[in-house]
């Protein structure tokens, strides 16, 4: 059976990456098929794997989120100091 979940928004390119990444890691438990398509999550599993699959759904997903969230600070914090550098090397009258 096709497991449906809706994502909070559209999962940009490098998330929907990350995750599949992530999903296809070796974990200690058997895990189905995941995709993520737009703000969509479709899994495949039988009934009786379906809290299991979540579960594991769940942990991918929050790790996506933090090694993305820690991403994006690291890219700000660097065009910050690349700003910063550009600003101080700068003159003008």
């Amino acid at each position: 059976m096709n497991m449906v979940l809706n994502l909070s928004a559209d999962a940009p390119a490098y998330w929907r990456d990350a995750f599949t990444d992530a999903w296809k890691q070796p974990a200690p438990a058997m895990r189905r098929q995941a995709v993520v398509e737009g703000s969509k999550l479709t899994s495949t599993c039988m009934a009786f794997e379906l809290q299991g699959q979540i579960d594991q759904l769940n942990e991918v997903i929050s790790a996506t989120n933090d090694a993305c969230r820690l991403g994006t600070e690291q890219v700000a914090l660097r065009q910050s100091g690349e700003l910063s550098d550009l600003k101080a090397k700068l003159r003008y009258d």
